[in-house]
């Protein structure tokens, strides 16, 4: 007989049916029967974690100077490209006026150093120009033009640097502290802000190792935080660290999730439940588990209901202890 379609009494009833069983037909009650079907089982694994966040960046500038402007506080929101601070550049600035008049005047005296040395490239070929001459003319020209593009490179440099002397936000995200304020003098390299990244966060926890093999990328996980009970977010895990911590034989699954509204914060703590196995799982054979009966001498065993009779079955009560049935159906 096909295991699925056998069914088996509940406890409560076969509770019952075992105290009427001597009874006349008539008098027998009847009792409420439940199929015992294979499927697979789906475990819920509890476990505590941590809200982070993906990026913490400590920002410095890339010169050094004297901060003339803040336009951010701790705690405040920021976009990608947001100024956060301004150096004190005049010096910077003065110098890139300087460079770039005398790319002005390197300008004239190429295009002066060219004009003679096409008109020598002219007069060469009827001889009316010694080849020393020419010569000088063409070496003149090779220098002017040298030098010229020496300039566009000193003030590209001094572009650069002025440019330097603010800081902007790298990514979106939350001013966390800042080290620094107006009329500071700042070192190229000093950290003077914490910018931390709000959304996604990610939620992470330590996994234990016996669940290696089931707790996967996709894996479905409901997150949950004390600062608002009953919230629940649904995730699933997107990254798994195969690296197992060798003190506390554990390895980490991360969950990144959206924080929109900035609701969450780095730092919370997490209430996370795995659910391990479904489809992926093996499927095995499952009844109620009130239809299970543990008897004093420890055997355990199930009614199973044939042709409108129940009778005692240890086969399927066996097959449902052995494959680890811990679930009511």
């Amino acid at each position: 007989m096909s295991v699925r379609r056998l069914q088996v009494i509940t406890f409560q009833a076969a509770m019952i049916s075992l105290f009427f069983w001597s009874l006349p037909a008539s008098a027998q009650m009847q009792v409420r029967v439940e199929p015992v079907i294979l499927a697979p089982i789906i475990e819920e694994l509890p476990l505590s974690g941590s809200v982070l966040s993906p990026r913490s960046s400590m920002l410095a500038p890339q010169e050094s100077g004297l901060v003339q402007r803040m336009t951010v506080d701790a705690g405040d929101r920021v976009q990608a490209g947001d100024l956060l601070l301004e150096l004190d550049a005049e010096l910077t600035r003065l110098e890139l006026q300087r460079l770039e008049a005398m790319h002005e005047e390197a300008q004239l005296m190429y295009q002066d150093a060219k004009r003679l040395a096409d008109e020598g490239r002219r007069l060469i070929g009827d001889r009316n120009i010694s080849k020393s001459q020419f010569d000088s003319r063409l070496a003149t020209e090779a220098a002017e033009e040298k030098q010229l593009s020496q300039l566009d490179l000193q003030i590209q440099m001094q572009r650069l640097r002025l440019e330097r002397h603010t800081l902007r936000a790298p990514f979106a995200g939350v001013i966390g502290f800042k080290n620094t304020e107006v009329g500071q003098w700042l070192g190229a390299g000093s950290e003077a802000l914490q910018l931390v990244q709000m959304d996604p966060l990610r939620v992470q926890a330590r996994v234990p190792e016996r669940y290696f093999g089931e707790v996967r990328t996709g894996t479905r996980v409901v997150i949950s935080v004390d600062a608002y009970p009953g919230d629940q977010i649904v995730a699933s895990v997107d990254s798994v660290v195969a690296v197992s911590d060798v003190n506390t034989r554990s390895f980490v699954a991360r969950m990144d999730i959206p924080n929109t509204a900035y609701r969450l914060a780095p730092g919370m703590s997490a209430h996370l439940v795995f659910s391990l196995g479904g489809e992926h799982s093996k499927p095995v054979l499952q009844v109620p588990v009130d239809a299970i009966v543990r008897r004093s001498d420890g055997d355990v065993l199930v009614w199973v209901v044939r042709d409108n009779t129940s009778y005692p079955d240890q086969y399927v009560a066996a097959c449902a202890t052995h494959d680890g049935i811990h679930r009511d159906l």
